[in-house]
């Protein structure tokens, strides 16, 4: 059995989140359920895997620990509302996620800017989806109190449950009507990356570089697009000076 060292340990959780994330929104097409119990997942990781080892295949372990979550709560809510009949299908104990698109991050930034959210709050969700960003560091990206981005990301994960309209993988068509909030989103993970709004490091660059990575990957999905070359080139010049911003002291 492997054991990974705590900061190991972190990495491999927060690189996870964003596939399991995604794959646990498609199964049950609500985010609000899929984002609480991958948390809980989390959570019973750092505790399980530090004490037994890494499992063989980690992004399964936590993506059926969530689904089994999910379904348990659906039935409590089921037998509570008389309508055993609605519970979620049976888990497949399996293990594997499910197969989906080439990149499930990505993906999960087109699914994160619902129709039923304004921008104002579909980026927020999305930060806090795929980069793990504190409401406090999101708050401060958009200028506004902790307090109101909070009710903020309530409030949309509230909208997608109420609006009737399935938590899915957009369409070609959805895609370009929710590309505007998908650079925006973007844009702002790769200026928490340059220019960290807290703790004591100036930069985050593993942020930074995730944002090229996706702004990379949305390139191959809509190659030629000017929006998006124009926002890499920025993203690939500006982190490319990125060590003469600092010094030895």
């Amino acid at each position: 059995m492997r054991f990974l060292r705590d900061e190991e340990l972190e990495a491999l959780l927060r690189e996870s989140t964003p596939r399991v994330l995604a794959a646990v929104s498609r199964r049950f097409s609500d985010f609000a359920d899929a984002e609480d119990t991958v948390q809980e997942a989390l959570l019973a990781a750092a505790g399980t895997w530090h004490r037994e080892g890494l499992p063989e295949n980690p992004q399964g372990w936590l993506y059926r620990i969530a689904c089994r979550r999910v379904i348990d709560q659906r039935r409590q809510d089921a037998a509570r509302r008389e309508r055993e009949g609605a519970v979620a299908p049976t888990l497949i104990e399996g293990g594997a996620l499910p197969e989906s698109e080439p990149e499930d991050t990505l993906l999960l930034l087109f699914m994160c800017s619902h129709p039923s959210l304004s921008p104002a709050s579909a980026i927020p969700l999305t930060l806090r989806a795929i980069a793990g960003l504190t409401t406090a560091e999101i708050a401060r990206a958009f200028m506004v109190p902790e307090s109101t981005m909070a009710q903020r990301i309530s409030g949309g994960k509230q909208s997608i449950r109420s609006s009737g309209i399935p938590f899915t993988a957009p369409t070609g068509g959805e895609r370009n009507e929710r590309l505007s909030s998908v650079l925006h989103t973007l844009y702002l993970l790769f200026s928490e990356g340059y220019a960290s709004s807290t703790g004591t490091a100036l930069q985050r660059p593993e942020l930074a570089g995730e944002a090229i990575r996706l702004a990379r990957l949305l390139l191959s999905l809509l190659p030629g697009n000017s929006e998006v070359i124009g926002l890499l080139s920025l993203m690939l010049l500006t982190h490319a000076r990125r060590t003469a911003r600092t010094g030895p002291h």
